[in-house]
Formats: C-alpha cells, structure tokens, sequence
C-alpha cells in the first residue's frame, strides 16, 4: 500500500516543484503544488465508488473547430466532467466554446493548444479517474522519497513533464522545454552533477545509437546518415562507402561528427558523471519543441535554451554571457569546468500543477502501476 502522506506538513519545507507556477519562492510554489494533489486525491477517492464511469470519446478522425460530430457530444460531456465546461454545455458541434475549452486543456498539458481533438489530445482526455489516483499517488511517494536529501540548488528534470528546472538556494532560477528518452530508450532516472559545460561539442554516437541504427545504416548505404561525420574502423578514418560493413561488430566502429550549427548537440554540452553516456545538451533540430509529446530522444535530455542554462552555470567560473558567445563564434571545441559541480536530478512525477489545477501527465515509460493493483493493495 502506497500511505497517505500523514506527515505531509513536515515534507513540504523539503520538496521541490515539478513544474513551478512562476519564479522564485520554490518552497512556496511546492507547498501549494503538493497540498492541491493531496486535496485532489481525497476527493477523487470519496468519489469513486459508486460513481459513474467516465465518458470515454470513441477513436475516429481528428476532431477540428467547426465540426458537428456525435463524438463532440462525447467530447463536451468530458470536458463538463473534467471542469473545462459547465454543466449543460453538452453538444455535438465543436464551436467556439468548445474550442476554448480544449484550448486550455492542451496548454494546460503541454500538447499542441490548436483547438483540435487528435490522437495525443484524445489519450489525456480519456484518462480515467482511477488512473489520475494511481498517477497522483505515485508522484506523492516519489516526492517524499525525493525530498528526505533535496539540495536547494540543484537542476531538477521531470521526466513525464519533459521540462528543465534550475534552482538556487531555494529559488526558481531558469526553467525550459526539454526531449527526453523514448519509450524504447528511456531516460534513466539519475542522481548526478555537471562538473562541464562543453562549448562546440562533438558527437561521437553513443553505442546503443552506433548498434542499432547507424551501423544498420552502414550495412544498408555505406553512410550513417550523419553530416560532417567520419567514421572510424580499428581506430583507423575510412572512407565509410569503400568498406564492407557485413560482418563489421559495433565495437570496432567509432561515428564521430565534427562542430558546428550541423552538430546533433547544439552548440553545448552538459556533461554528466555517470557512465550511462546520459548527459544534457542542445540540438540542431528545434523544431522538436513544437510537438505534443517530446520523448524522443536515445536517452540523454535536449533543452531549449541551453545557452541561458550554460550561462548561469558558468557565471561563477568567471565567464560573462558575452565571453560565452565569443567563445562560440570561433566554432572551437572548449572544455570550461564550472567552480563547482552541479547537482542533478532526473525524477518521475506525472502528477503537476498547472494554472491551480491538477493535471495527470502521460505515463511515458509506464512506470505508474495499473489502477488494479493500486486498489489491490489498499
């Protein structure tokens, strides 16, 4: 049984947020943020039994502003029972209101705030109130585990909320969109520090990247498919179209991408202790953050604004943002040490608080157990 959170008071002063309200006052922002899912799961859990199922809206075409569908029906009487509509706004047609009202729930989620009802939209709205109880409760234990040796500085990434906090001595610093790892290749929940910021990085392909797609893709084309990239055999640079990539094993290969706007990491590097090759970076490819639902990385976290995190880390090493962006102008790889390494947390905590309301995130690696066996232990 996961306990309710008597001694929640006492914890509170020690968590973190998630995905904070607004800068400054973290210990605020949390205390508010871990009372609204206590309050949330005592009133789903007096409701529950004996209440009726929840209108679940039936998979078909895109629901767009305009449409009159008898799946819209479906829609608004989900919305009124979420809060997003009142009660007797049920109708077929997808008007103004209802766009409205799907509008909020998307931003409210981090989806696509478009007005229109596709396949991610249709997945949260189907969420069942047994679910958001299992995804409320998992979060709760997680903090509370979470907050017994939280530092009041720290770089806090929420895995399900796919976002990037820094905070200092208790206050809400920088916080950003993130991509973290696929289903398939999920982002391990780590508890580690950057001790560099890497300016111009290099790539040098992770090995389960080389194993199963660039070296695939070897065999297939004699490319990886990877720009300004040279490829390396037995320590050797080959001209990748000239060798026979057949019976080639993974660990004799090496894909190393030089710097520059090309590069696959941006134009920075957060490197990490761990030996997992997980660390956090930037991209070439921002068109990422526009999508609904960002787990789609091999594993390491892509940010948003890497140089306003890279500017703040090093700001106590002695470097100016003006220095930062002059070093790199020149397009050269450096290596800068910050002063002090920082701690990190990568953490899994569906449940958030967004505009005063609980919201439950998807479950991206399924971790939250099934709404069964958290009835089943209670």
């Amino acid at each position: 049984m996961i306990p309710r959170l008597a001694v929640l008071p006492a914890l509170v002063a020690l968590l973190l947020a998630a995905l904070p309200v607004r800068a400054g006052g973290f210990d605020q922002g949390m205390a508010r943020w871990v009372a609204a899912l206590e309050t949330r799961l005592v009133a789903l859990e007096e409701e529950l039994p004996g209440a009726p199922p929840a209108t679940r809206i039936a998979r078909g075409p895109v629901l767009k502003p305009g449409m009159i569908d008898t799946r819209v029906f479906e829609l608004t009487r989900r919305l009124v029972e979420l809060g997003y509509l009142e009660p007797g706004s049920e109708r077929d047609v997808l008007d103004d209101l209802v766009t409205a009202a799907v509008v909020t729930f998307q931003a409210e989620r981090g989806l696509n705030a478009d007005g229109k009802v596709g396949g991610a939209t249709l997945a949260a709205l189907n969420l069942t109130p047994a679910e958001e109880v299992a995804s409320i409760r998992e979060t709760l234990s997680r903090i509370a585990e979470f907050g017994a040796s939280a530092p009041a500085t720290l770089v806090l990434v929420n895995l399900p909320a796919q976002d990037l906090t820094l905070v200092r001595d208790g206050e809400i610093i920088l916080a950003m969109d993130t991509v973290v790892g696929s289903p398939s290749r999920p982002t391990p929940l780590l508890t580690d520090t950057i001790t560099h910021v890497v300016v111009n990085p290099t790539w040098t392909v992770p090995p389960t990247v080389l194993k199963q797609d660039k070296l695939p893709s070897l065999r297939r084309t004699g490319s990886p498919g990877i720009d300004h990239a040279t490829v390396w055999l037995d320590g050797e640079p080959v001209d990748p179209a000239a060798v026979d990539w057949t019976g080639v094993s993974h660990w004799r290969v090496r894909i190393v991408q030089s710097a520059g706007d090309h590069n696959a990491l941006g134009r920075f590097r957060f490197n990490l202790t761990n030996g997992d090759h997980i660390y956090l970076h930037g991209t070439n490819a921002p068109r990422v953050f526009d999508r609904d639902r960002r787990a789609v990385s091999s594993g390491c976290v892509r940010l948003a604004d890497p140089e306003a995190l890279a500017d703040d880390l090093l700001r106590s090493a002695g470097f100016t943002p003006e220095r930062i962006a002059s070093l790199v102008s020149t397009g050269e790889t450096r290596w800068l040490r910050l002063a002090e390494p920082m701690p990190v947390r990568f953490v899994y905590w569906p449940a958030v608080l967004r505009n005063d309301r609980v919201v439950v995130l998807p479950d991206i690696y399924g971790i939250v157990p099934p709404p069964e066996m958290v009835a089943a232990t209670n």
